[in-house]
């Protein structure tokens, strides 16, 4: 296979004219998840920087896949089974080959361990970013994500709190370490009649307070928490709901964490939602009772939105959230806290609003998806004029 030459970050067409940066994105799958939507967004970003974006993804394509075509990226897909798979480097080579990109954008170690050797080989530069803690508890994990950091140029973390895990792991040198957070774009619509609508369709009691959460159903994001929060607070107020959007392998459980503590008519399950905006827009309240987090977009959102938020300080949680001002953080696991601080923000309108305004306010200065994307074309554009990660 001959080798590409590396390119210049903005080349000319005959005509004169600066053609885009051709951008490839490389992710296990663009199935939902906050990874997953951040590389769709940047992807949609791409033109009104001069890129043109291209997606690969490894082991399968995912729900993102077709709205990710729709915004006018190429997403290849090369079904990847589980396990190490060496052969993937040399599949990874062809599309490359094939797109002749300017830059290789890598997202999780997995991406960077296949298309950061394939992008070496064929001398072209790749940055990556890290969304989530994954180093400190398996050596394994250790070593590959050492191996495969060495064809990074840049290696970007989502949080301070995943860099801190990076660094005190060894996985990259200083140099190379930085943070850049995620973002969303910012909706200034009045969500007035999709919150009412959305109410009745879930068949939620006119009058009640809603405390709601967007996520993956799934052990790590702990709905059973907000379940379970829900009916202490219902001890105090007998007219509060609880809206969980999203799917996910622990529903069944949910459902009947719910039936056994009877709250089954004021636990309203929306399943996966495309456009969840609409939702948060029907509630009152924000809650995240993750065990782990990021950088969780569902947070920007709630924020975006206009809604106070009430989380566990986990991850990357206490660098976004300024306790008391733009939010309320609560030590993880705690519930009986979690519940006071939550019944404390639907019972007090001016701390609702202060706390709602506070996150709008942090999310348009520090988390907009222009400023997010601004960055990494900055990076992409840098590295291309710099040498090699071995240079």
């Amino acid at each position: 296979m001959s080798a590409i030459a590396p390119t210049a970050a903005v080349t000319s067409d005959p005509s004169g004219c600066a053609a885009p940066m051709r951008v490839v994105h490389v992710v296990l799958s663009l199935d939902v998840g906050g990874l997953e939507r951040i590389v769709v967004s940047l992807a949609g970003r791409a033109a009104s920087l001069q890129q043109s974006a291209s997606v690969i993804c490894l082991e399968r394509r995912g729900d993102l896949a077709e709205p990710c075509e729709s915004l006018g990226a190429t997403v290849y897909c090369l079904n990847k089974r589980p396990g190490l798979r060496p052969g993937m480097v040399g599949r990874v080579a062809q599309i490359l080959c094939l797109i002749q990109p300017d830059v290789v954008h890598t997202h999780q170690i997995a991406a960077l361990l296949y298309a950061g050797r394939a992008a070496h080989r064929l001398g072209i530069p790749v940055v990556h970013t890290e969304h989530g803690k994954h180093y400190a508890r398996r050596l394994r994990t250790r070593v590959l994500g050492r191996v495969a950091a060495r064809y990074a140029s840049r290696f970007f973390c989502v949080s301070r709190d995943i860099a801190a895990e990076v660094a005190e792991c060894r996985i990259v040198p200083p140099s190379k370490l930085a943070v850049v957070h995620n973002g969303i774009d910012l909706d200034d619509q009045d969500h007035t009649a999709a919150a009412m609508a959305v109410r009745a369709e879930m068949g939620i009691p006119i009058g009640n307070t809603v405390i709601g959460t967007v996520g993956r159903l799934c052990d790590v994001k702990r709905q059973d928490v907000l379940i379970r929060t829900l009916a202490r607070i219902r001890r105090h107020s007998s007219s509060v709901s609880l809206l969980l959007v999203g799917d996910g392998p622990r529903r069944k459980d949910l459902v009947k964490l719910a039936w056994r503590l009877g709250l089954a008519d004021v636990v309203h399950f929306a399943g996966y939602q495309s456009q969840p905006r609409r939702f948060l827009a029907a509630m009152d309240l924000f809650a995240l009772s993750s065990a782990s987090e990021g950088m969780p977009l569902a947070v920007l959102e709630a924020w975006a939105a206009h809604k106070p938020v009430v989380a566990f300080a986990v991850g990357g949680l206490p660098e976004m959230i300024e306790h008391r001002r733009s939010g309320i953080l609560v030590e993880s696991g705690h519930e009986t806290e979690l519940a006071e601080a939550m019944f404390e923000v639907i019972s007090n309108r001016k701390l609702a609003s202060d706390l709602a305004t506070g996150g709008r306010q942090r999310v348009e200065m520090e988390f907009s998806l222009a400023r997010t994307a601004l960055r990494y074309d900055g990076e992409y554009r840098a590295v291309c004029r710099a040498p090699g990660p071995d240079g």
